[in-house]
């Protein structure tokens, strides 16, 4: 007996499974700055963590059920917005940057507008039906993992280093660096896949050890996001 096909589902309730994923991705967010509010770092970063799979997910749950469409791109733009800009940029202030005072809450302020406007400019120039071979500018869920990385290791750096780190992420969100997404099944996505499992071994194991993999894991994905572009450009030049 087959499987009823996605496609068979009613459209409302096609539309209702992707979205609903996005709003959840709102409500842990918004969960992880009450417990940043209170003191409970660690328990902040693992709710953003859940933040980043839900965000890894739900568009992927939109495609396969050809249910993408512009309210679930603003919607989860939205859900961006809070749990991989304000939730880490309140996080970083509270758990890393008290310290230096006003100095503090004007790199959280500059990490939360250089977010927002990765975001902006990510609506205005992608296609929701579509997914890109390359995002411009490091997308808001890494950047937020850095800054949890690093309130992580907060008992190991000084506020002022996790001050650069911050601003750094914020430089390089709003640059027009490319960087390689998921590929369907390609061994670029495999990469990235074992990169989001290298991290959580950092979010729970955090030290400099597997910091140090994940990082260089990450110089890997790149190395074969390259070798794969080459192997592209190689077969279209010969047809």
């Amino acid at each position: 007996m087959g499987y009823p096909c996605p496609t068979a589902m009613p459209q409302s309730a096609r539309l209702l499974v992707p979205n609903s994923v996005t709003a959840a991705n709102i409500v842990v967010g918004f969960l992880s700055m009450l417990a940043a509010a209170d003191g409970r770092f660690e328990l902040a970063v693992y709710l953003l963590v859940l933040a980043v799979l839900l965000d890894t997910f739900d568009g992927p749950v939109a495609r396969r059920l050809n249910a993408t469409s512009k309210f679930g791109q603003e919607m989860d733009s939205f859900s961006d917005a809070v749990s991989f800009c304000v939730a880490p940029a309140f996080l970083a202030q509270r758990a890393m940057l008290q310290e230096l005072a006003g100095l503090g809450v004007v790199v959280s302020c500059l990490y939360l507008v250089a977010g927002v406007f990765r975001l902006v400019r990510f609506n205005l120039t992608s296609d929701a039906h579509h997914k890109a071979r390359y995002a411009i500018g490091v997308p808001t869920p890494i950047a937020a993992g850095y800054v949890m990385a690093a309130v992580l290791m907060r008992d190991h750096i000084s506020a002022l280093i996790g001050a650069v780190l911050v601003l750094v992420m914020a430089l390089l969100m709003i640059s027009r660096l490319s960087l390689p997404e998921m590929r369907g099944r390609s061994l670029v996505t495999y990469a990235i896949l074992v990169g989001i499992a290298n991290y959580l071994v950092v979010v729970f194991r955090p030290n400099w050890y597997t910091i140090g993999w994940w990082n260089l894991w990450n110089v890997v994905i790149l190395l074969l996001a390259k070798g794969e572009d080459r192997r592209l450009q190689r077969a279209e030049s010969s047809i």
